[in-house]
Order: C-alpha cells, then structure tokens, then sequence
C-alpha cells in the first residue's frame, strides 16, 4: 500500500503537476489522521470495555459483601433483642422478689453475652485501589464512601464502648456478686451462657449491681434500635438495592 502512494507521488512530481500533488499530499494526511483517530478510538474503547468490566467485578463483589454485613447484622440484633429480654426479667425478677431459679442464670447469661459486627471491607479497599472514580455513578460512589467510610466507621466506635462496658462490667461487677463469668457449653446452639449468682437475695438490694444492670440493658437498646436498626441495617440495605441496580444498568 506505501508503495502504491509513493508510485502515485512520483508520477505527479515527474509530470509536474503541482497542485494535483498537493491535493493528493492532503488527501494523504486526511487519511493519515483519520486512521488515526480510528486507532484512538478503538484504544478508547477497548479502554472503556475494560474499566466497565473491572466497575462491575467490583459492584459484584462489593454485593456480595454487603449482603455478609446484612447476614451478620440481622444475627446480631436478634441477640441483642434477646439480651435486653432476659435484662428486663431478671430486673422484674429483682425489683419483684421473686425466687431464684435457674433462668436467673440463664438470663444473665444472655444478657451478657458479646456479639460484635463482622464485617468485610476487602472489596472497597480494591475499589480504593483502583481508584473510587471506577464508579462512574457519582450518587452510588458517594453512598459506597458513606457506608463505609463513615458509617461503618460511626459504628463501630459506639459498638466498641458497649463491648469495653460488658468487660468492665463483668471485671469490676460481676467478680464479686457471681461464681464465674464466661460460662459456655460450646456443644449447644446459642452456646447457653450462664451467670451464677453467689447470693441471689443480696443482688435484690443491691444498687451498684442494680444500676450496672439497667444501664447496660439501656446501652444495649441504643446499640439495637439507634445503631444497628435505625442506621446501619437501614444504610446497608439501602446500598445493596443502589448496587444491584446499577449491576443490571450495567448488564444492558
């Protein structure tokens, strides 16, 4: 093909013909730069197909783990729902004068039972390295930055104080009042945790305990319905629907 255009160059510069060589110089160029612009745009796209595939690995991956976060959110406010239960028995069991019997232990046990969020953030890390802007969509880039970034930042800052206050509560409260803490039967379901009390009677007067014992329930209730339900469960699943959505804009 070079061959070609030179062997035309050549005729016209021996036939002197000036203007038709110079016509024919710029058709040339125009059909340079157009083959060109065609390369770049084929680069681009090529470009474009790749960035499109990575953003919705990273969607996919950033589902799945959202919805780990959901699994492990919805497990941890049924326990917590079930500590503050057996906090409100043992208070009515208390303030009542009602007998000791074993779901006393059971009870305080349960209530004293830690969940923590396990949560997984692999695949907004990848999406930091790769740079956050692989999200095209500015509104879900800012929801995924939210979510993770301050939300769940947010979290578990408040969840660690209740965490540190259940230690300390069984260090400085419960060392003195109970045979033993950390009382499990790992073979079981729920693992059935048990606080025996050394005088069950004294515990009926006793105001230190009494105090502990309502305010943890109290922490618990801002943990469960102010944390987990009223933001993060609301936050997450909220997210998952924005992701998913815009997995299926991707797919057409």
């Amino acid at each position: 093909m070079l061959k070609f255009f030179r062997r035309i160059r050549k005729q016209l510069l021996t036939k002197n013909k000036l203007s038709k060589y110079l016509l024919y110089a710029i058709g040339e160029i125009i059909l340079v730069v157009i083959g060109i612009l065609i390369a770049l745009q084929i680069n681009n796209w090529n470009q474009d197909r790749i960035r499109n595939q990575e953003e919705f690995s990273i969607l996919k991956a950033i589902k799945i783990g959202l919805e780990k976060d959901k699994r492990d959110i919805l497990y941890n406010t049924k326990r917590i729902n079930s500590s503050i239960s057996s906090a409100n028995k043992v208070i009515y069991a208390l303030e009542n004068e009602r007998p000791y019997n074993d779901s006393i232990a059971i009870c305080l046990g349960d209530l004293m039972f830690p969940v923590m969020f396990v949560h997984s953030t692999s695949a907004f890390e990848t999406l930091k390295a790769k740079g956050i802007d692989l999200i095209k969509n500015t509104e879900l880039r800012e929801k995924i930055i939210d979510v993770y970034d301050a939300g769940y930042t947010f979290f578990l800052k408040n969840e660690v104080l209740v965490l540190d206050e259940a230690e300390r509560g069984l260090k400085d409260v419960f060392s003195t009042r109970f045979h033993e803490a950390y009382v499990y039967d790992l073979d079981k379901p729920g693992y059935e945790p048990k606080l025996t009390p050394l005088n069950y009677n004294a515990l009926k007067y006793d105001q230190e305990f009494i105090y502990f014992l309502k305010t943890y329930k109290n922490r618990l209730n801002i943990l469960l319905n102010f944390h987990y339900r009223g933001r993060l469960q609301r936050d997450v699943e909220i997210l998952i629907e924005s992701v998913n959505n815009e997995i299926v804009d991707l797919k057409e």
